[in-house]
């Protein structure tokens, strides 16, 4: 086969003609900004359970040895929607332990209203250098919602 390539279809950016009641003020746009998305292989995310110790840590080292982090990995944390985002950045103000622990802030902790004892999941992006941690109010939503969805509101 040697057929040429196929062509783009996507529609052009500029009008085909102007209207008379926009021709004086309106410009050619050009195209629209693209979302820069990751591309993550399906089923490469890992997953652990932790407990968050009273210092507020928390460690799996299965997961830690797939992101590839160690203890000079620096480290970027952000609360958000009730979720903490542990990502690896060289301009990250926290660190792994020596051990392998990820040290959760005081104010994370109460923004996610996590406390000791508090068994967490733990969700490893080893593509994007992610760790997210679940916290057991966010799971309930979760489960309760696809529980919901597919037995009705009576399942828990």
């Amino acid at each position: 086969m040697s057929a040429g390539p196929i062509p783009a279809v996507v529609p052009s950016v500029l009008p085909q003609s102007r209207s008379p009641l926009t021709t004086g003020s309106m410009r050619p746009r050009g195209p629209l900004p693209l979302a820069r998305l990751t591309q993550r292989p399906a089923g490469t995310l890992r997953f652990g359970l932790a407990t968050v110790d009273t210092n507020g840590r928390v460690a799996d080292a299965a997961l830690i040895r797939a992101l590839g982090w160690t203890d000079a990995t620096r480290l970027h944390l952000q609360a958000y929607a009730g979720l903490i985002m542990v990502a690896a950045d060289e301009h990250g103000i926290f660190r792994l332990s020596s051990l392998g622990h990820v040290r959760l802030p005081a104010v994370a902790r109460h923004w996610c209203r996590l406390g000791a004892g508090d068994r967490v999941l733990l969700a490893a992006d080893p593509v994007n250098s992610l760790l997210i941690v679940h916290p057991p109010v966010v799971l309930e939503e979760l489960v309760a919602g696809l529980h919901a969805t597919h037995f009705g509101d009576g399942a828990a």
